[in-house]
């Protein structure tokens, strides 16, 4: 076979095996792009969060290692101004005046541990724990 030949079957060879690595990883980062947020619902009301629907006030947060999230942020107390912020992380919703939504999406450290996050009129009450895990 001469040298043009070996050279051609090598890079078809190349190729392919390109082609199967491709399809097999292809779809893996694509499923694993911005597109996979997972949503929290908090809402604020009685000077307190709750996970929409649950009862305990001022809940811990559970978030995976570089785990995109939303927060969305709904606030029932009318007349109040509430907001989420995790000043460590540099992030809030910014204040909602009375009833109202807001929403921020992050990305969760890479490092385990806790943060606190808190309603910047309200920290002494409303103020709860975020984990990474």
């Amino acid at each position: 076979m001469s040298r043009t030949r070996k050279r051609v079957a090598f890079t078809v060879v190349i190729t392919a095996l390109l082609g199967v690595v491709l399809a097999a990883t292809l779809p893996r980062v694509l499923s694993s792009s911005s597109g996979d947020v997972r949503e929290i619902h908090l809402v604020a009301r009685d000077m307190a969060y709750y996970l929409d629907g649950q009862g305990d006030p001022n809940p811990t947060l559970v978030v995976r290692r570089g785990e995109q999230v939303r927060i969305l942020l709904r606030n029932m107390d009318a007349g109040m101004a509430h907001d989420f912020s995790v000043r460590a992380w540099k992030k809030g919703t910014g204040v909602i005046n009375g009833l109202g939504e807001a929403a921020i999406e992050l990305r969760a450290p890479r490092a385990p541990g806790t943060e606190t996050y808190a309603c910047t009129p309200h920290g002494e009450m409303m103020r709860g724990t975020i984990r990474v895990e």
